[in-house]
């Protein structure tokens, strides 16, 4: 079938500078190619009437070439040979991989039957074939060189170390029919015909495991990551660049980030998951690695690795032939690398190490800004809500949808409010925890806190510092204090004074979760488990912005001791470890402990706020004896408070035990409310709980 009409139509609707300067090397190829033909051969062929033009015509579009091939249609724009553009797609490709002429010409003649697949027969009738064939290495020494010195010399294009073979811009017949070397048949590679068409496309064996990123926002990255890539990825120099090893956190984003900072270069971005390639032989290995480069430097695309360290423990015996590979100037590569993942080093090429950089709480917030939908309340806090989530350009189209949806279940008729975008928010970011923590969802709030005013205040304080932390480390205060910019606290006192409540309180009011750690399952008596585990759940809480809570911390961080043993030396790396990790954590972390003196009082100056809960007093205790009873519980009238204030020092969790009892009491004898009676039997059983026998 002949295709020449549909590029007949790109031509005609397109006029594109690449078309125009690519067409009319495709009409000097052509051109030589018939030229070649008439000269060779005398035979008639009535298959190719239409397609092959007279001698005549031939050597009179050689001294005078319409600037396109013969096959597209007549009303196709007529463009001059001489009208070359100062760049084009076809020009990059001669300069990214360095071709000379011969090459560019073997290159063109390759291509010729992707346009027209009338081109395999003249290919046969010129090399004498009985079957329609492609061009041999034979032939394009005929058409291209002038005498035997130089078709020996241009033998060279064809060996394994040249572009054309070993950045597989050709495609080797690999069932030659002839033992003869310069017989071999070849088409030009079709990742190299859908690039010079501008189409955005992959080469099916690799649509497995590669993909070309679609950028979300082009300019949506952190302002840090140009400035930690820009001289090593978007500087133009001959120098071989760096392997790049961009560290972070899965799902943070990086891919999109990268390839939006390079879409602002006008640049693309493949990105290529490796652990999909590790269960091959190593001579598919190798093949594919060589297609995977020849997409990226066709481009001049960025290519980002995901898994290399992966791919690299799994196949050590191809890193020295994969630095070869790589050690290329016009390549730009970025490996993914998780916190902690163990670093691959190739031989004979320089890497480099960049922590991913976050996007700041305004650059976020202007993210968010933009996106909201028309039918948004005005009150939205974009600030608000992004100092107190992780989200990016690839999550937050999502988001919004979401937070759509569950105002449409909230309210069909209104309009979207914060609360559903705090919703879908709070659901994108929850991390699983598995065994070492467990996700507590705030119930109670400010109100219901009943403390004393002076730990009234010093909750008020840490939530002020919630909300200004990222406001004052925006300027310069960052750098002059350099490190311990999180926020930390520690609640000491006796067990029931509030402690944990106090914790929920505050999660519930900035809007998150309480991430409560079961110390039972952190805490390992083999060496460097305990580490590991603390590790993951800082990690893991990093991305899910809850308040992190550990209870009765003084059981994992305690005091340090002096070293006797190796049993004692980890133990003192685990608080430092943990020291470390407080310090750096960008959310809230409260500790919570029964008895201060137990902790290393290593951890005094590195806490933000110290504050000790004690028994409540009389006022306090009646307050909570008259708030702890909910509306459909009635209370008997010979209930005094005041008196039950009074009569015994308890704590808020004891009256809440008493509440609970008496109630039952009340219930099981048929009482329609709970009486003073029910209420002084339960503060005995709670009062003999903790061993006070009398009031």
């Amino acid at each position: 079938m002949n295709t020449a009409p549909v590029f007949s139509d790109l031509f005609k609707q397109n006029n594109d500078p690449n078309l125009v300067f690519l067409f009319s090397q495709l009409e000097r190829i052509d051109l030589v190619l018939q030229y070649h033909f008439h000269c060779r051969s005398d035979q008639k062929v009535d298959l190719l009437d239409e397609f092959l033009l007279s001698e005549e015509d031939v050597i009179a579009r050689l001294d005078n070439p319409l600037g396109k091939p013969h096959w597209l249609s007549d009303d196709c724009l007529v463009i001059p040979q001489t009208v070359t553009p100062v760049a084009s797609r076809l020009t990059d490709l001669i300069a990214r991989f360095e071709l000379t002429d011969f090459e560019r010409d073997v290159l063109l003649l390759g291509l010729l039957p992707h346009f027209d697949n009338r081109y395999y027969q003249l290919f046969a009738l010129i090399q004498k074939e009985q079957q329609p064939c492609l061009p041999s290495f034979a032939l394009t020494l005929e058409l291209f060189c002038r005498s035997v010195p130089e078709k020996q010399a241009q033998q060279a294009s064809f060996l394994h170390r040249s572009p054309l073979i070993g950045c597989q811009l050709l495609f080797i017949d690999s069932h030659p029919k002839t033992l003869s070397w310069l017989q071999t048949s070849f088409i030009t590679d079709s990742s190299v015909y859908h690039f010079l068409l501008g189409h955005h496309h992959i080469t099916p064996a690799l649509e497995y495991c590669a993909e070309w990123i679609t950028p979300t926002e082009i300019g949506s990255y952190p302002t840090g990551l140009k400035q930690a890539l820009s001289h090593v990825l978007l500087s133009e120099h001959d120098n071989i660049r760096p392997v790049t090893l961009l560290q972070g956190m899965a799902g943070s984003a990086r891919a999109y980030a990268v390839a939006n900072m390079m879409a602002s270069e006008q640049r693309q971005t493949l990105l290529v998951d490796m652990a999909k390639l590790a269960d091959n032989d190593d001579k598919t290995l190798f093949s594919q690695i060589k297609s995977i480069l020849r997409e990226t430097l066709i481009r001049g695309a960025c290519l980002l690795l995901r898994n290399f360290c992966l791919f690299a423990e799994q196949n050590k015996q191809l890193l020295d032939s994969l630095s070869a590979l790589l050690n290329q100037p016009e390549l730009r590569i970025i490996c993914l690398v998780e916190p902690y993942s163990p670093l691959v080093w190739l031989k004979n090429i320089a890497t480099l190490l960049i922590e991913m950089p976050i996007f700041t709480a305004v650059e976020k917030a202007r993210l968010l800004t933009a996106r909201l939908p028309n039918n948004c309340s005005n009150d939205i806090d974009a600030i608000a809500l992004s100092q107190r989530y992780a989200f990016n350009p690839e999550t937050l189209p999502l988001i919004l949808q979401e937070a759509q949806l569950y105002q449409q279940q909230r309210d069909p008729l209104g309009i979207l409010q914060q609360c559903d975008i705090r919703k879908a928010l709070n659901l994108r970011v929850q991390q699983n925890f598995g065994q070492l923590a467990q996700r507590i969802i705030p119930k109670r709030s400010l109100k219901d806190l009943l403390v004393s005013d002076e730990i009234a205040r010093q909750i008020q304080e840490i939530l002020t510092a919630i909300k200004y932390r990222e406001h004052v480390l925006t300027g310069e205060f960052k750098d002059k204090i350099g490190y311990g910019t999180g926020i930390s606290a520690l609640f000491y006192g006796d067990s029931g004074t509030g402690k944990t409540m106090a914790a929920e309180v505050i999660a519930n009011h900035i809007g998150v979760d309480l991430i409560k750690v079961d110390l039972s399952t952190v805490v390992n008596k083999y060496i460097g488990e305990t580490e590991k585990n603390l590790s993951r759940i800082f990690d893991l809480a990093e991305q899910d912005t809850g308040v992190l809570f550990f209870d009765e911390a003084d059981a994992l961080f305690g005091k340090r001791s002096e070293t006797k043993d190796a049993q004692d030396r980890h133990a003192n790396i685990e608080v430092s470890y943990l020291l470390q990790r407080l310090e750096n954590f960008p959310g809230l972390v409260i500790l919570s402990t029964n008895n201060r003196s137990h902790l290393d009082s290593a951890f005094n100056r590195r806490f933000t706020f110290i504050t000790r809960f004690t028994y409540p007093n009389e006022t306090i205790r009646k307050k909570m004896w008259q708030a702890i009873w909910p509306k459909n519980i009635k209370i008997s009238q010979d209930v005094d408070f005041d008196k039950l204030a009074q009569q015994t020092s308890v704590t808020g969790a004891n009256i809440r035990n008493i509440a609970l009892l008496s109630s039952f009491f009340a219930a099981e004898n048929s009482h329609n409310e709970v009486s003073n009676e029910n209420i002084q039997i339960a503060l005995e059983r709670e009062l003999a709980k903790v061993g006070r026998l009398t009031f």
